[in-house]
């Protein structure tokens, strides 16, 4: 049987900002599936399991296959768009052509609609729920992102087993192997490409830092590459990556008379230095959504650690055949299991 290599990603829910209730993610989504609307269970109708894509009008996303163990969920999630055609390439040679030339300049495309009573797939996505923690095979459109609003929509919006103020948010790990036990062994986060770094200009306020901060800060310059940048500029920069709720809080957290390395450091220059576990947590919850492969480690000794500081690992998992696409539900299952147990036993999560 043929297989792929899949990444599985880590999440846990988050809850140290009290927005979801006294139950597990997997009881919760256990409840919300076995609730009935209009007369009609979740858990066997599932047209009732479609939600709108917020922002994206024309698709939406479903829970289609799914199996609920005792502290254990697992699904896929499909997204589609309802009469969408599907563009599709000729690669044989068209003999109606007059010239071989004619024929090499390009492919030939056309569009083809679904058959009656069927949709294309725009992608379709793997997840587990076991408790708090979250794992997925990512679609390149079904990231973690989608399943935190998928998620709230189903458990506060469909079937009220949240409240109207609460919602779900999966918190990225950093990958210990990378970070190491001491915080102080990192000398930066790094997040994609190079953008110059710039200070708070005079005459700016922001909160006074907590004593079990980031200690003894000096200010750097970059030599050859320093572009002059506002300070309005370099928030904005910031806000795309983090959001404006997650850039104050790291604005917050900075020294008076530190720089924001916005260049792609969003770590501070320093003698001695030490990053505090709640502007880590902060930093991981507000970059859980970056592409894969854009948020790496920098040590003490300048050297890149691994291809991406949030926890995940690369698992071989059986194809339905050798042409499908699609993965055996039942060997994704078990590669999943096998996973959380590796991080548990590595010491890498915790229950």
């Amino acid at each position: 049987m043929t297989s792929k290599r899949c990444k599985i990603h880590y999440r846990r829910l988050r809850r140290d900002n009290n927005q979801f209730p006294d139950m597990t993610l997997h009881k919760a989504i256990d409840n919300a599936l076995k609730r009935k609307i209009e007369g009609e269970l979740l858990n066997e109708n599932v047209s009732l399991r479609i939600a709108p894509v917020p922002n994206s009008p024309d698709y939406n996303r479903f829970v289609n296959n799914y199996f609920v163990f005792d502290n254990v969920i697992f699904g896929d999630l499909c997204l589609f768009s309802p009469g969408q055609m599907q563009a599709l390439i000729q690669i044989s040679v068209d003999p109606t052509h007059p010239t071989l030339e004619e024929v090499m300049k390009a492919l030939e495309i056309a569009e083809s609609k679904a058959p009656d009573g069927h949709e294309y797939l725009n992608g379709i996505s793997y997840w587990m729920v076991i408790d708090d923690h979250f794992y997925q095979i990512q679609h390149v459109s079904i990231q973690s992102k989608a399943m935190e609003e998928y998620f709230t929509w189903l458990l506060r919006d469909k079937t009220n087993i949240i409240g109207q103020n609460e919602y779900v948010e999966l918190q990225a790990e950093f990958d210990r192997e990378q970070i190491g036990g001491d915080l102080g062994d990192i000398s930066s986060i790094e997040i994609g490409g190079l953008i110059p770094e710039t200070t708070l200009p005079s005459g700016t306020s922001i909160a006074p830092q907590d004593s079990d901060g980031i200690v003894e800060f000096e200010t750097r310059e970059s030599l050859g590459e320093k572009i002059a940048a506002s300070w309005a500029k370099a928030r904005k920069i910031i806000e795309d990556i983090f959001g404006e709720v997650e850039t104050e809080k790291l604005i917050a957290s900075m020294p008076a008379d530190a720089a924001l390395d916005v260049r792609v450091n969003i770590g501070y220059r320093a003698t001695k230095r030490k990053f505090n576990k709640e502007f880590m947590g902060n930093l991981a919850a507000g970059l859980r959504n970056a592409p894969d492969g854009e948020l790496r480690v920098r040590g003490k000794n300048g050297e890149i650690k691994g291809d991406d500081a949030r926890l995940s690992t690369d698992m071989t998992i059986r194809k339905m055949s050798s042409t499908s696409s699609l993965l055996e539900l039942d060997h994704a299952l078990e590669q999943m299991l096998e996973v959380h147990r590796r991080f548990l036993h590595d010491g890498k999560i915790v229950d």
